[in-house]
């Protein structure tokens, strides 16, 4: 039991219990851990669902790593059974003869077949704790990344650049945030009522390896083809990269429903000097018009630095 957790006296406090109880399983349920039972039952959904072959790299592997844990043991202790009533204790005992033969003829086989498989299933378990940990450093960098240019905004610029990313996705309760954002502008979409899903970075697991593109890139790649409401783009995704605004912007075509929304929102640090020349709203509402967007409004922002600007576009 946790430290916390204390049993006085000669009773015992059940409405305690079931709380400590009760957090453990969310513990549990939130770090994904189950029973060997609960596994084993997922073992034997899985094959009726949807070939993995098509699922990333690391849904795949999580399927593989599932299956190989609830089935790695190969045991020859069936339950033995007939459908003949008349002769069922003659074909029972016999074929309780043939299990034992079987086991003596194939045991060392078998043996050595589940320690094979034993190692395997280990392997697979251990390369999926490396995809987790890789994500979750993935996840961190991006953090810092974004908590860093949020340091870099004047306090001025963060709000009228919530307030054009706001007033650009005019009625859509739902964004989806991909790359590295501000926590501020998110936080401020959140405040103003609004649905906001982070996306956090894919791995060399999800993509393949590291020249398969950006993190926008290969989330929006594996997004179903207008699923997404609104999408909402920060420099800190494209902004060294002109042929990644390009790809970005294409993309984000592809998974926006009809009537959609796309916002492209560069601060004033990455706007200004030394800013790249390409990095601004002509340049970037012509990458946008190229992935066919309509509708295209930049929106350049007051402020005392560096003026940063806003792209919005919507889709047919």
């Amino acid at each position: 039991m946790a430290p916390e957790f204390k049993l006085e006296g000669e009773g015992v406090d059940t409405a305690a219990l079931e709380e400590e109880l009760s957090r453990r399983v969310a513990d549990r349920r939130r770090a994904g851990v189950y029973t060997h039972e609960v596994e084993a039952a997922l073992a034997e959904r899985l094959p009726e669902e949807e070939d993995p072959s098509s699922l990333p790299p690391i849904a795949a592997l999580d399927y593989a790593a599932t299956r190989a844990g609830a089935s790695w043991e190969v045991s020859a202790a069936y339950p033995v059974e007939t459908e003949k009533r008349l002769i069922r204790p003659l074909v029972i005992f016999a074929k309780r003869i043939a299990r034992v033969w079987a086991r003596v003829a194939v045991g060392p086989i078998q043996r050595e077949q589940t320690a094979f498989n034993r190692h395997v299933a280990c392997a697979l378990e251990a390369l999926k704790r490396q995809a987790v940990a890789e994500r979750a450093e993935a996840l961190a960098d991006e953090a810092d990344l974004a908590a860093l240019a949020g340091a870099m905004v004047a306090g001025d610029e963060a709000e009228a650049m919530a307030g054009a990313v706001s007033d650009a996705l005019a009625d859509a309760h739902a964004v989806t945030a991909v790359g590295p954002c501000h926590p501020g502008l998110l936080e401020a979409l959140e405040a103003d009522g609004r649905s906001v899903h982070r996306v956090s970075p894919p791995t060399s697991w999800d993509t393949g390896g590291p020249s398969t593109g950006t993190g926008p890139e290969a989330f929006l790649s594996q997004a179903a083809e207008r699923s997404i409401g609104a999408v909402l783009v920060c420099e800190l995704a494209f902004w060294l990269r002109p042929e990644a605004l390009i790809r970005i912007a294409r993309r984000s075509y592809l998974a926006l429903e009809a009537g959609g929304r796309a916002v492209f929102a560069v601060h004033g640090f990455a706007a200004g000097a030394p800013a790249p020349a390409w990095c601004s709203p002509e340049v970037v509402a012509a990458a946008m018009e190229l992935a066919g967007f309509i509708d295209i409004a930049p929106t350049v922002l007051e402020s005392g630095g560096p003026p940063g600007f806003v792209v919005s576009a919507g889709k047919r």
